[in-house]
């Protein structure tokens, strides 16, 4: 019997425990699981439809993004929202955003320095209109820098705490200064342009 050939735009395979992590990872930004929400591992057992063990090691590993607290023989829940760890979060974010506008410029070749520009475009029209998305979307522009920057530390780094940061932003449109937002967005496309 001939063996059938993958198809050529099949990607390549993942981790059940990947998969796992980007629908509970994607349930707690999108707010289906709420900070503070207990996570018990036959519900999500049952929901995901996968045994406990991609179960628990997408806990460990959201655990370490900030995103589920655990408290051994107590719970283990989506973590609560909290200022001050927002703030220093949000302050080590900046750092390595600027790094990575020093690294990653100089790095980008022409397809993704033209998806960039279109993201800043799209995420500078969302912070004109004080959309909420659109500090997130900036957010993620940026980690796109960090990607192009070839340093993979740094890339490491960013993408875990430009996703916490994004889960505990504000969700109040008044907490944003929408005018030094819309200013970034424009300094980084003018460091993306030169």
């Amino acid at each position: 019997m001939p063996i059938p050939s993958s198809s050529p735009d099949a990607g390549p395979r993942r981790l059940l425990r990947d998969v796992v992590f980007d629908k509970m990872l994607a349930a707690i930004v999108d707010g289906t699981l709420e900070p503070g929400e207990r996570l018990n591992d036959e519900d999500l057992v049952k929901w995901l439809g996968v045994s406990r063990t991609p179960v628990r090691e997408a806990i460990a590993q959201l655990h370490t993004y900030g995103l589920v607290e655990i408290e051994a023989n107590r719970y283990t829940r989506v973590a609560a929202r909290d200022d001050v760890v927002h703030a220093e979060a949000a302050q080590f974010l900046a750092g390595l955003h600027s790094l990575a506008r020093e690294w990653g410029t100089h790095n980008l070749d022409a397809a993704t320095r033209k998806n960039l520009m279109k993201s800043i475009e799209t995420a500078r029209k969302q912070l004109v209109a004080h959309d909420l998305a659109g500090p997130g979307a900036l957010l993620d522009a940026q980690g796109e820098l960090a990607k192009a920057s070839g340093n993979a530390l740094l890339a490491g780094t960013e993408e875990p705490l430009r996703i916490r940061v994004n889960f505990l932003r504000p969700r109040d449109a008044g907490a944003y200064d929408w005018d030094a937002l819309v200013a970034t967005a424009d300094e980084l496309a003018a460091a993306i342009k030169s």
